[in-house]
């Protein structure tokens, strides 16, 4: 019986550092990337080159609007068969803003093309805001403290407001991250224990518009630890699938768990 010489359709090549299609639809680039290359990951082929004299031809392609195609061949035998294949393209082919579409081609020893489903990336070198308005504090008060006397009490949890957030849109990823000090001012050794990490996956319409809360818990891990004369810092960052939008300004809270005349802190 002959051979099936019907041309295969591969899956759409990975890059790394990128987040998958299903993720991230428009393929952004993380500006790293963009200044370093990207590696873009191809799976060995079904049927491979594997008898002397037989050799696959492997070509890589990117192709932007108004840009030069970016063409990558390379040619395999069976020596050179390993579970995946990297191709890199320089950072000298990812200078121009705009969309563009990744995909490869196999030729095997018989002449018959094959080819993988395209795959969208986007290339983005604005630079990431690092100002944006900082978290808040709800129940803080005016002189920035988080004490004994805080309503709800600190062991309920410790409340946090991501403002409006206007420029970007709904699907970006959120983290905010929160981290414990033995002084006053987010300065010197962080409490490492207290660290934590709160990750909305993807905004609302509604949090782009209004803003949105979050709680720190559990109290034991993440607040007890600040005891007297302590703080806390929260920043938070945006995402649009791996690409890095946007970052705040670091918000202080101040924690002090310990009454005048008291030796022992308040709380369980």
């Amino acid at each position: 019986m002959a051979a099936d010489t019907t041309p295969l359709t591969f899956e759409t090549p990975r890059v790394i550092g990128v987040l998958d299609a299903e993720v991230d639809p428009d393929g952004n680039i993380p500006l790293p990337l963009l200044l370093s290359g990207i590696e873009v990951v191809i799976p060995l082929w079904p049927e491979p080159a594997k008898d002397p004299g037989e050799i696959d031809t492997l070509t890589v392609r990117f192709e932007q609007p108004g840009q030069v195609p970016v063409i990558i061949i390379n040619t395999y035998t069976s020596v050179d068969l390993r579970p995946e294949f990297i191709i890199r393209i320089g950072p000298e082919h990812l200078r121009n803003n705009g969309a563009g579409e990744l995909w490869y081609e196999l030729e095997n020893s018989a002449g018959n093309t094959s080819k993988s489903f395209k795959r969208r990336l986007t290339i983005d070198h604005t630079p990431v805001p690092e100002n944006l308005k900082e978290a808040g504090f709800t129940h803080a008060n005016l002189w920035g403290y988080l004490n004994c006397a805080t309503i709800p009490p600190l062991w309920d949890g410790v409340k946090v407001d991501i403002p409006a957030l206007p420029e970007f849109r709904a699907g970006d990823r959120c983290e905010v991250l929160w981290r414990g000090f033995s002084t006053l001012n987010g300065s010197g050794s962080e409490i490492s224990g207290a660290r934590k990490v709160v990750i909305r996956a993807s905004l609302s319409d509604q949090d782009i518009r209004e803003g949105y809360s979050l709680v720190i818990e559990p109290y034991d891990i993440h607040i007890k630890p600040m005891v007297d004369n302590d703080s806390a810092t929260v920043i938070y960052r945006v995402f649009r699938g791996a690409k890095l939008v946007g970052t705040s300004k670091v918000a202080l809270v101040k924690i002090d768990r310990i009454i005048s005349g008291n030796d022992l802190p308040c709380g369980p």
